[in-house]
């Protein structure tokens, strides 16, 4: 019997729909931010490996491997293809984990924070769309391996430093 891959990796900057034929998405963010977005009841979900905040050049045309490098970019492309394949825009709801300040020399206001700088450009998104951020494990200063799967609707966060899971 062969056994399909049910788990969709999401690359650094790229982003992965799935539906039933998929069951998981997984990343690994540091200051990076994993954002979720899903519809249970139709099963339908998108998981975007946000890299920066915002897309400076707006002319410039998106790469297939990079839909997810910017947070105002990303969630537009997430929300037109989950209803695309059958999400209902009311029943969207949001989960993210990442964002953490990485390295030692990063300020909370510098300009090369960008773990909080996603955080909030995300959440400014999701508040102008109507999606609630109904959980988030985000901030502190390591990495995280992010695992969502669509049959639950849990995230799954694990820190190999901290020595820690969780389910958001």
């Amino acid at each position: 019997m062969i056994q399909m891959n049910r788990v969709a990796e999401v690359k650094m900057g790229g982003l992965e729909i799935i539906t039933g034929d998929k069951s998981e998405l997984k990343t690994f963010v540091g200051s990076c931010v994993a954002i979720c977005l899903y519809d249970i009841y139709a099963k339908v979900a998108s998981m975007a490996h946000i890299m920066l905040p915002k897309k400076l050049n707006e002319k410039k045309q998106t790469v297939e491997e990079e839909r997810g490098k910017y947070a105002d970019d990303a969630l537009m492309h997430m929300m037109d293809g989950m209803i695309q394949l059958g999400a209902d825009p009311k029943r969207i709801q949001a989960k993210m984990a990442g964002g953490a300040a990485i390295f030692s020399h990063e300020s909370e206001t510098g300009l090369f924070n960008v773990g909080p700088r996603n955080i909030s450009a995300i959440k400014q998104i999701l508040h102008e769309n109507n999606i609630p951020l109904v959980s988030e494990d985000t901030g502190a200063n390591f990495g995280r391996w992010v695992k969502f799967s669509l049959n639950s609707g849990e995230m799954t966060i694990t820190s190999n430093l901290k020595k820690t899971e969780k389910i958001i």
